[in-house]
């Protein structure tokens, strides 16, 4: 009984400071979401194509080409680094993913797949994880 007297003031206390936490970011509620960095390493290219990270979750287009996700070059070409989020009821998850080398007008046309096996990044609040040609 004596605990129940302390809980529900605390309860109480806890929901004024969601509606001051809300205030804070500009009333707009985010959900919580894990950020994976990708790094292609040996990323060569030609004019006209790019390095793309595709995997096996929709995030990452599940395996097609076409729904990849483009890479930055800069500052350290030929390595390409992006970040990439994922929802938060992912976390914990293992995703399957390559490096790819695909034309930037023609999502199709796939110029390079980096070799087997697939790169496997476990989804936590933050990761990196690094593929190579």
């Amino acid at each position: 009984m004596l605990r129940n007297r302390y809980l529900l003031p605390l309860g109480v206390s806890m929901l004024g400071l969601l509606q001051v936490y809300g205030d804070a970011q500009g009333g707009v509620w985010a959900p919580i979401t894990d950020e994976v960095e990708f790094k292609c390493v040996n990323g060569n290219t030609t004019p006209g194509y790019s390095v793309y990270v595709v995997g096996n979750h929709p995030k990452l287009g599940n395996w097609d080409p076409a729904k990849a996700v483009k890479l930055n070059d800069k500052p350290d070409y030929p390595t390409w680094t992006g970040k990439v989020l994922f929802p938060g009821a992912d976390d914990g998850k293992d995703v399957e993913w390559k490096c790819i080398v695909r034309s930037e007008t023609v999502p199709t046309d796939v110029q390079k797949w980096q070799g087997n096996p697939n790169n496997i990044v476990k989804l936590a609040f933050t990761a990196k994880s690094v593929g190579s040609f």
